[in-house]
């Protein structure tokens, strides 16, 4: 593992609830151009590690990621209950709203795992605040819901038999994420649906700022299909394709180095909208690069009860 030039400074974050959300962060606070870091579904701070030791060789950039309510080490909910998307999302613009709309005028670019990515879409369709890159770690425009199964199947083939509570704690999680996110109701945000899945480009259709994506080359949730989508919304956007790299996909070097480049000079959209060439990187070394663990772990040790949920999930939004 690589040793941090300095150690990651770790933050508390007090909500208006008194609740508060535990951050890393790196890089003067003062800094004009703040990097926001927001994991996947049942991921915790510590998968953008990488990125934030990377990010302390750039001057002039606070690099900062966060746990969302009831995981790592920010506080659960009132009866370890209530968590969904928008919860996640309200916490997540009061701390912008706190930490960087006061002041100087602040550039914001913020970076997301999955679930982190489609978070940081929500915050880029926000007019009064100051994104100006959106950068997706493995998922698109859309999610379909044959990646959900297919997510599901290769997570469960990979894990053991456990209880409920021992995945919880080896995830980092309260148990009330655990059983939160197995309901549909977990994402209570607005978007659009049809027989294949959940669509996010109307999302972004007043987004100006620049957009990048780290593909997997062997994802099964963000397709080649969803690259292409995102070319057609978004031609300038830059695309790192990781061959070999699944869902999602590690902060290895070349990877945070995709990431972090050129962010304290904020690019934004071209006018001329013109195609960006993809990048394609060489494929992960596992002996020097050990994936991260992945956002969508299985949720419970029945195969019965999770394949009715994703069911249900899947019927709902027909």
């Amino acid at each position: 593992m690589v040793e941090p030039l300095h150690p990651l400074d770790e933050h508390r974050h007090r909500l208006p609830d008194g609740r508060h959300l535990a951050c890393s962060r790196v890089g003067d606070a003062h800094a004009e151009d703040v990097l926001l870091c927001l994991p996947g579904l049942l991921e915790t701070r510590r998968s953008f590690d990488a990125v934030l030791q990377a990010a302390q060789a750039h001057t002039g950039l606070h690099a900062v990621a966060l746990d969302p309510a009831g995981r790592g080490d920010s506080s659960p909910l009132t009866d370890d209950t209530g968590y969904s998307m928008a919860r996640y999302l309200e916490d997540i613009r009061h701390l912008i709203a706190t930490e960087w709309m006061h002041g100087p005028p602040r550039r914001l670019h913020v970076l997301g795992t999955s679930m982190g990515g489609i978070l940081g879409m929500y915050l880029a369709s926000d007019t009064t605040l100051p994104v100006r890159t959106l950068i997706l770690n493995d998922v698109g425009l859309s999610f379909y819901w044959v990646s959900m199964y297919g997510l599901y199947d290769g997570m469960k083939r990979g894990m053991a038999p456990t209880t409920p509570e021992a995945l919880a704690a080896q995830l980092g999680v309260t148990p009330g994420v655990l059983r939160a996110v197995q309901s549909p109701a977990h994402f209570d945000l607005p978007y659009r649906k049809d027989w294949k899945g959940m669509r996010f480009a109307q999302v972004l259709q007043h987004y100006s700022g620049a957009v990048r994506l780290v593909h997997g080359g062997a994802s099964g949730v963000c397709l080649d299909a969803q690259v292409q989508e995102l070319r057609q919304h978004f031609a300038y956007a830059r695309v790192l394709t990781v061959e070999g790299a699944g869902h999602p996909v590690p902060f290895t070097p070349a990877v945070c180095d995709f990431v972090l480049a050129d962010l304290v000079t904020a690019p934004v959209r071209s006018s001329a909208r013109e195609p960006v060439p993809d990048v394609l990187a060489p494929p992960q070394d596992s002996a020097t690069s050990p994936p991260s663990p992945s956002h969508t772990a299985a949720v419970d040790a029945p195969e019965k009860s999770h394949r009715g949920w994703w069911h249900r999930l899947r019927d709902k939004f027909r």
